[in-house]
C-alpha cells in the first residue's frame, strides 16, 4: 500500500529531522544537509548522463556541493562555490573526453552545484542566525502547508491546467497553495520575533509562488531524462529532490526577506 508506506516512512523521517534542527550544533546541521544536497546533485547528474557511468567532474562537483553548505555558518559557502567551478572546469579540460560534448557535460555539473548546493545553504544560514531554529521550523509550515493544500485543491477541484510541463499543476490547485502559504505565514506569526502584521502576507506569497516555481523546475529536468522521480531512494517517496525542490526556493527567499526587511540588513 504506497499510502501506508507514505506514512510509515513519515512518521520515522519527521521525528529526525525535528531533532535534527533543534540539537545539531550549527556545523553538524550544515555537514548534515551538505550530504543531502550531494545527494540531490548525484540525482541531478543522474537524469542528465543516464546509464554512462558519471564523469569525474560529477563526482567532483558533489565533494565541492558538500563543502558548499558544509561552510556556510561560516561565510565561505560562496566562496568554495567558486573555488568549485573552477576545480569542475578543469576537471573537465584535463578528462581526455571528447570536445564536443565539453559545454552540456560542464554546465550541467555547474548547474548541479549552484541549482542544489548553493541555493540550499541558505536554510543553515536561516539555522545560524538569530532564532534559527524557529526561522527553521516556520520555513517547513509554510513551504509544506503550501505544498499539501495545492496537492489537495488540484486534485479536487482543479480544472484549469497552469503549465505543460507539469500536467497536474493546475491555477486552482496553485492558489489554494498560495493561501493556505499565507494562512500558515499567519499561524507561526506568534512563534518568530520581528514580524510585523503585514509581513505574513508577502512572505506567504513570495513562497508559496516560489515553492510552485521550484516544482515546476525539477519538473522540467524529470521530463527530460524521462522519469516520473529523481530516484527511489525515499520509500514510497521518491527522491532527495523530490523532497528539497520547493525549499531549494523558499529557503533563500525567506533568508534574504528577512535580512531585507526584518532584520535590517
Amino acid at each position: 500500500m504506497p499510502g501506508k508506506d507514505r506514512l510509515i516512512t513519515a512518521a520515522v523521517a519527521l521525528p529526525l529531522l525535528a531533532a535534527a534542527i533543534v540539537w545539531l550544533p550549527g556545523w553538524g546541521l550544515a555537514v548534515l544537509i551538505g550530504l543531502v544536497a550531494a545527494g540531490g546533485q548525484w540525482e541531478l547528474y543522474r537524469m542528465h548522463f543516464g546509464a554512462a557511468p558519471l564523469p569525474a567532474a560529477a563526482w567532483l562537483g558533489c565533494a565541492a556541493g558538500l563543502a558548499v553548505v558544509a561552510t556556510a555558518p561560516s561565510g565561505g559557502a560562496p566562496s568554495v562555490l567558486a573555488g568549485g567551478v573552477v576545480l569542475v572546469l578543469l576537471a573537465r579540460l584535463l578528462s581526455g573526453r571528447p570536445y564536443a560534448s565539453a559545454l552540456a557535460e560542464t554546465g550541467a555539473v555547474v548547474l548541479g552545484l549552484a541549482y542544489v548546493a548553493y541555493l540550499l545553504s541558505h536554510v543553515v544560514l536561516l539555522r545560524v542566525g538569530p532564532d534559527g531554529v524557529r526561522w527553521v521550523f516556520f520555513l517547513l509550515l509554510v513551504t509544506w502547508t503550501g505544498d499539501a493544500a495545492a496537492y489537495y485543491v488540484g486534485s479536487r477541484f482543479g480544472r484549469t491546467r497552469l503549465t505543460e510541463v507539469s500536467p497536474g499543476k493546475t491555477v486552482e490547485g496553485t492558489g489554494g497553495g498560495l493561501a493556505a502559504s499565507v494562512l500558515a505565514a499567519y499561524a507561526g506569526w506568534g512563534f518568530v520575533p520581528g514580524l510585523s502584521a503585514w509581513d505574513p502576507l508577502w512572505i506567504g506569497l513570495l513562497m508559496g509562488g516560489l515553492a510552485v516555481l521550484g516544482d515546476l523546475v525539477e519538473s522540467v529536468f524529470k521530463r527530460g531524462a524521462g522519469v516520473k522521480d529523481s530516484s527511489n531512494l525515499i520509500p514510497a517517496h521518491g527522491g532527495i529532490l523530490d523532497k528539497v525542490d520547493s525549499f531549494l526556493f523558499t529557503g533563500p527567499a525567506l533568508f534574504y526577506y528577512l535580512t531585507a526587511f526584518v532584520r535590517g540588513g
